[in-house]
């Protein structure tokens, strides 16, 4: 028989204990398991912490031009956001005419923007394709990519004018709704991007000259006015084959300006 050094020393009568290896592994494996369970612990402390401490971790937030709110620019309050939140975000956004390129991340889910006045509350820039390094997809005015984003009464701008392509709203995110919003511009004013995306426009006002609704997403467009500003084609769908459903218009009205006699 074999005996471990431990046992020899008991055997010849000495104090002490006998620690087989099997006892070890047990052993290891019981603090293993313990120490899972604590950091499990500490994981499910930590998201309590997160959504009981509001000053920690805001979910509504202002923005005013005359510094009455909590950020004067769009964009610095996005980036102050919580990303992937624990709740909804709100921005309200105060009448005024923010001039600047805005861009809502992916991991900035279930944010939504509501502006004091349609009218009044206008987001706006002048990039256009061509300008220095600048293309089709990244001469928007606003980037939506957070899925479950939500806009109401706000108008989205591309001034450049009539220099080719010049996007006011580029929106990747899924399940994203506008309402009661306007988006101006002249050629591609919406790039409604992401082949799985699914967004809904509701009592929206769209304008623009030609093709100034495209991309590959599947898109609602209920009650809303799409005015022409010129001859030429409305929408650009690029709907990937499989699909069931591009672009789906209900209830809308087509308008066109005084010098547009043939809209496609």
């Amino acid at each position: 028989m074999i005996m471990y050094k431990s046992e020899r020393a008991v055997a010849a009568g000495a104090r002490s204990v006998a620690i087989r290896p099997e006892w070890v592994a047990v052993h290891t494996a019981s603090i293993r398991i313990l120490l899972i369970v604590i950091t499990m612990l500490f994981t499910i402390i930590n998201i309590n912490a997160q959504t009981g401490n509001a000053d920690k971790y805001k979910y509504t937030f202002t923005v005013a031009k005359d510094g009455s709110g909590d950020y004067k620019y769009i964009q610095e309050a996005i980036d102050a956001m919580r990303v992937y939140p624990l709740a909804p975000i709100t921005l309200y956004i105060k009448s005024g005419v923010y001039n600047e390129k805005i861009e809502l991340p992916a991991n900035n889910t279930d944010v939504t923007f509501i502006g004091e006045d349609v009218d009044k509350t206008i987001i706006t820039f002048n990039d256009y394709s061509g300008r220095g390094k600048l293309t089709t997809f990244t001469s928007f005015t606003a980037k939506i990519s957070g899925n479950r984003f939500i806009a109401q009464n706000i108008t989205f701008v591309n001034n450049a004018g009539r220099v080719g392509q010049a996007v006011a709203l580029y929106v990747d995110a899924d399940k994203a709704v506008f309402k009661n919003c306007k988006f101006i511009g002249d050629q591609d004013t919406i790039f409604s991007a992401g082949e799985a995306s699914r967004q809904l426009f509701v009592d929206c006002h769209i304008e623009g000259t030609t093709d100034f609704i495209f991309g590959p997403s599947t898109a609602v467009f209920q009650n809303c006015t799409i005015k022409e500003k010129t001859n030429s084609y409305i929408t650009a769908a690029s709907t990937t084959p499989g699909k069931k459903f591009g672009y789906v218009f209900l209830d809308c009205k087509i308008t066109a300006a005084d010098e547009a006699t043939k809209v496609f």
